[in-house]
C-alpha cells in the first residue's frame, strides 16, 4: 500500500489532463480526412459519430482504475490478474503503443519527405525522438506544464488558419447531408474510430498522476471527455472546411486534404502561403502525441520490471521504435492501409479486457469485504 501511495503523487492538474487528451487527437489526424472515400461530403458527421469510441475507451477503463487501490494500469494488471497473465495483459497495451508510435513516425517521416523531398526522411524522425527521450527523463510534470503553454498558442493558430481560408469557401458543398443514407457515413466512421479516437487510450496511463484520483476520480472521467469533445470540434472544422473548398470528387483524390485547404489562403496581398504554420501546428501536435505514446510504453515496462521511473528504459525503447519504423511501414500507402486493421486487432483491449478486468477488481473488493 505505501507503494501505491508514492505511485499515485498528484503532479498532473485537471485542466493539464484535459490539454493532454485534446494533443493525443491531433498530430496526423488534421493533415488527413479518414473516411472521406466512404462517406464523401459527410465525412464530417463520420468523424463526429466516430468520437464516441473515445468516450467509451476512456470510461471502460477508468472503471476498474477508480475502484482499485492502485491507480497504475500496469500494476492493476499485475495485481488482480497475477504476473503472468498481467504480463501478457501488459505486452497487448505495448504492442498497441508500439504500433501507435510506428504509425505517428511514418506521417512525419514521409509527410517530411513529401514537403521537402530532398531531406533525408531520417533527419525528421531523429527531430522528433530525441527531444521526446529528453522529455520523457524530465518528466510528466514538466511535460504537462510545457503543453499548458504552447496547446491553447496552437489552438489559436490552428482556428485563424481555417477562418482565413472561409472567403475561399463554397459552404454548399455540404449539402446535401446524408442525401444516400446513414451507411456512406457509419462507414466513413470506422477509420476515425481508430484514428485518432481509439489512439486516445494512453491518457489513461496517466490517471495514477491526476488530481484528487484517490477521493475524486470522476473529474478525470470529465476532464477527459471535454478533452474529447474539443478535440472533435477541432477536427470538425478541418473536414468541414475542406470539404466546403473542393468538389467531392476533387477531395476524394487528395492525399491531404485539409493542408490543400490552407494552401489556398489569400487575404489581400498580405496573407498567403500559410501552409508553413499548418506544418507547424502539425509537428508540435506530433511530437506531443509520439511524447505521451512513447511515456505510456516505458512506463509499461518499467513498472513491469519495479523500476523506478518511466525514463529508466527510455532509450533502448525510443531505439527500438526508431529503428523498426520503415520495417514496419516501408511505404506511405501502408498508413491508410492498417488503420482499420490496426483497430480489429486491438478490439479485446480496447474494450473486452477492461471490463473484465473491472469484474475481476470487483469481485476482490467484495471478497475482501467479506
Amino acid at each position: 500500500m505505501e507503494g501505491d501511495k508514492i505511485k499515485n503523487k498528484i503532479i498532473i492538474s485537471n485542466y493539464q489532463i484535459f490539454l493532454l487528451t485534446i494533443a493525443q487527437a491531433g498530430g496526423a489526424s488534421i493533415l488527413y480526412l479518414p473516411g472521406v472515400i466512404e462517406a464523401g461530403r459527410n465525412v464530417w458527421l463520420s468523424n463526429i459519430l466516430a468520437s464516441f469510441v473515445g468516450y467509451l475507451v476512456i470510461y471502460l477503463h477508468y472503471k476498474p482504475l477508480s475502484i482499485s487501490n492502485s491507480k497504475s494500469m500496469p500494476m492493476v494488471l499485475n495485481r488482480y490478474w497475477g504476473r503472468f497473465i498481467g504480463g501478457l495483459a501488459n505486452l497487448y497495451y505495448l504492442a498497441f503503443f508500439f504500433i501507435l508510435s510506428n504509425l505517428i513516425l511514418s506521417d512525419v517521416y514521409y509527410f517530411g519527405k513529401i514537403t521537402m523531398p530532398e531531406t533525408p526522411g531520417h533527419i525528421f524522425l531523429i527531430f522528433l525522438i530525441a527531444p521526446a527521450i529528453y522529455a520523457v527523463k524530465l518528466g510528466i510534470e514538466i511535460i504537462s506544464r510545457f503543453l499548458q503553454l504552447l496547446l491553447p498558442l496552437l489552438i489559436i493558430l490552428y482556428s485563424l488558419l481555417f477562418a482565413f481560408a472561409i472567403p475561399k469557401l463554397d459552404f454548399s458543398n455540404l449539402l446535401p447531408v446524408a442525401a444516400d443514407g446513414i451507411m456512406p457515413i457509419i462507414g466513413g466512421a470506422i477509420p476515425n474510430m481508430n484514428f485518432p479516437y481509439a489512439q486516445i487510450l494512453p491518457i489513461v496511463f496517466f490517471y495514477q498522476y491526476t488530481s484528487k484520483a484517490a477521493d475524486n476520480g470522476d473529474k478525470f472521467t470529465k476532464y477527459t471527455f471535454a478533452g474529447i469533445f474539443m478535440a472533435t470540434l477541432l477536427l470538425s472544422f478541418r473536414g468541414i472546411a475542406s470539404i466546403s473548398a473542393y468538389e467531392e470528387a476533387t477531395l476524394k483524390s487528395l492525399t491531404f486534404p485539409p493542408f490543400n485547404t490552407i494552401r489556398i489562403i489569400e487575404v489581400g496581398d498580405v496573407l498567403e502561403r500559410l501552409d508553413a504554420v499548418f506544418i507547424g501546428v502539425f509537428y508540435a501536435t506530433t511530437f506531443y502525441k509520439f511524447t505521451i505514446t512513447y511515456y505510456a510504453m516505458c512506463k509499461i515496462v518499467s513498472e513491469y520490471f519495479h523500476a523506478n521511473d518511466a525514463q529508466t528504459f527510455s532509450v533502448p525503447i525510443a531505439a527500438l521504435i526508431g529503428l523498426s519504423m520503415t520495417f514496419f511501414i516501408p511505404t506511405f500507402n501502408m498508413i491508410s492501409v492498417a488503420i482499420i486493421p490496426y483497430l480489429v486487432l486491438f478490439i479485446p483491449l480496447l474494450f473486452i479486457m477492461p471490463i473484465l478486468l473491472y469484474i475481476t477488481v470487483r469481485v476482490h473488493k467484495e471478497d475482501g469485504k467479506s
